[in-house]
């Protein structure tokens, strides 16, 4: 037969078990709380990147853009300089 616990060790079981609870309570609300903060910083972090990648594209686009007007504008400056010289070269087989 099991004896008869004391109201005072009823007490301390109860306060012991109360304070087992609590600790383990509290262990899961900070493992929680880190997680949360590891997923608000991977969050920050992903938006920063994406931005950076979004600028980046931006830049090569524009630069890109450039750099094919620049190949229009000579392309047009060589056709124009030809025409000017196959219309000299006309000129002077006219003339004979």
């Amino acid at each position: 037969m099991t004896p008869v616990p004391t109201p005072e060790e009823q007490q301390a079981l109860i306060v012991s078990a109360g304070e087992s609870v609590g600790a383990a309570a509290g262990k899961a609300v900070a493992a929680a709380k880190r997680t949360a903060a590891a997923v608000d910083e991977r969050k920050v972090r992903l938006a920063g990147a994406a931005a950076q990648a979004k600028s980046e594209t931006r830049r090569v686009v524009k630069e890109t853009k450039r750099e094919a007007k620049k190949v229009v504008r000579s392309a047009k400056k060589v056709a124009a300089s030809a025409k000017r010289s196959a219309k000299r070269v006309a000129r002077k087989l006219k003339r004979r």
